[in-house]
């Protein structure tokens, strides 16, 4: 009586673990919502990446031609105001946030980074004020 005891026990066991292991592939909402949301998130990184990586490029490019090509600078003095715009603005953002030494560092860097734009941008204005000037005395 207790062997078949066991035995039914047994099969009861495995008929449950296969039930179990059959849910979790066919059940997607039976997974930590970590792992459903892992494909997504890796390609939204990829494609984030992938975004950044372009926008680098095409700005190294700009600075490259914008002495002589003045579409560039003017491209490129574009995408530098865009830049120094967003990054006043995430330190705007950053001094209402409440932080320790984190916050402190990441303020330092912003700001190392606007004045580092500022620069920037002050070079691409002087190629556009000698392209506009040479186009004047040209045209």
């Amino acid at each position: 009586m207790e062997a078949g005891v066991a035995i039914s026990l047994r099969s009861v066991l495995k008929n449950l673990a296969r039930l179990r292991s059959r849910h979790r592939r066919r059940l997607p909402f039976l997974t930590p919502a970590v792992e459903r949301r892992r494909p997504r998130l890796a390609a939204e990184d990829y494609a984030a990446r992938h975004s950044i990586e372009h926008t680098l490029d095409r700005k190294a490019e700009l600075r490259r031609l914008a002495p002589t090509w003045p579409p560039a600078a003017r491209r490129y003095h574009q995408l530098l105001t865009y830049e120094l715009d967003a990054l006043r603005e995430v330190a705007k953002a950053l001094h209402t946030v409440t932080g320790g030494r984190e916050l402190e560092e990441a303020l330092a860097e912003t700001t190392a980074q606007i004045d580092q734009l500022e620069v920037e941008v002050a070079w691409c204005n002087g190629l556009l004020n000698k392209s506009s000037l040479t186009q004047a005395v040209l045209g």
